[in-house]
């Protein structure tokens, strides 16, 4: 059996089901990989007996819930630390790969030596006809990212054109080694949301680029890691979703971080500009129906960005996780 060049790094919050079905899928890969799963629920007893089938899979505990980013940094460290592993390929736990999907990546890279980081084609996992990446640009206008198709054809012809792009989704990212020690992961002031912007910031800064590998496709269940009744991004800004403030709270957070962080010249004016719009499309829904909490998360996120710029390579550890959320929903 040929060796692995890909280590794979999953992270899991109360997720075993989901967990299990992502490292079955890469069990059945047609490459051989190696398997790291960080939980972070921490120690969560289920996981650790649903992972039984598969001894070979190193699982690393998280003292607490760090977050998806820092969940992921563990893994990455671990394999810099324990692997010489040419290659590694971050995946959300609540996603599952093709026979071939890590196949495609890996020859990928091997024809563009040049690139640090490729993404594969992401499809729904309830409707597989349905996208949820084909690509991403970086969107100051937004102060986040654009992925152009989303919820559309997985298809259409945009989604199937291999092409160089400025954004990769955090929930199949993959790393060539050299890339990965030159970033050192994710920023650990991102506890969730926008991390994976904030990661392709600092790879156009640092000239690694970044490309799309459409032939690779990978299914998502969307949000499995931290919901419980949101379906997918899209509603993360319903005035239904019980967790709104956490939503509102990281995500405001996060894109003003990234402002602070990467915007420059005439990128800092357009995000200047235009994010009182930003701002503007989602309060005033919230107040119409009520939702002051979610309007006080905003401020609150946007506020905590300002400190939080403030640190550099150390923890600036969010006020509110997504079990405060729920709590504070249930009271």
């Amino acid at each position: 059996m040929q060796p692995s060049k890909t280590f794979v790094i999953s992270v899991s919050y109360r997720g075993s089901n989901d967990t299990v079905a992502c490292v079955r899928s890469l069990i059945d890969s047609a490459v051989p990989v190696q398997i790291v799963v960080v939980d972070t629920t921490p120690n969560d007893p289920e996981l650790q007996s649903a992972l039984q089938f598969a001894p070979e899979v190193k699982l690393i505990h998280a003292s607490e819930n760090v977050g998806y980013g820092r969940g992921c940094n563990l893994g990455i460290e671990w394999v810099l630390a324990n692997t010489s592993c040419e290659l590694i390929f971050l995946l959300n736990n609540d996603a599952v790969v093709f026979q071939d999907s890590i196949g495609h990546l890996e020859a990928a890279m091997a024809t563009h030596p040049d690139v640090g980081i490729m993404v594969p084609r992401i499809a729904r996992l309830d409707n597989p006809a349905i996208l949820w990446y084909g690509g991403g640009e970086i969107d100051w206008r937004r102060a986040s990212a654009f992925t152009p198709g989303f919820n559309r054809d997985a298809n259409a012809p945009l989604a199937t054109a291999e092409r160089d792009v400025t954004f990769a989704s955090g929930c199949a990212l993959f790393l060539r080694r050299s890339a990965a020690v030159k970033l050192g992961g994710f920023d650990p002031r991102f506890f969730m949301y926008e991390e994976d912007v904030e990661l392709c910031l600092r790879a156009k800064e640092n000239g690694i680029r970044i490309r799309y590998i459409p032939r690779s496709l990978v299914l998502h269940r969307a949000q499995g890691s931290s919901r419980d009744t949101v379906q997918d991004r899209g509603d993360f800004w319903s005035v239904e979703n019980p967790n709104l403030p956490f939503y509102c709270f990281h995500i405001m957070r996060n894109r003003m971080l990234n402002v602070y962080l990467h915007a420059r010249g005439r990128h800092r004016v357009v995000a200047m500009v235009f994010f009182p719009f930003v701002l503007a499309r989602r309060i005033i829904p919230f107040l119409l129906a009520g939702r002051v909490d979610a309007v006080a998360a905003m401020i609150r996120g946007i506020v905590d960005s300002s400190r939080a710029r403030k640190y550099v390579g150390v923890t600036a550890q969010p006020k509110q996780t997504l079990d405060d959320a729920r709590g504070s929903a249930a009271k």
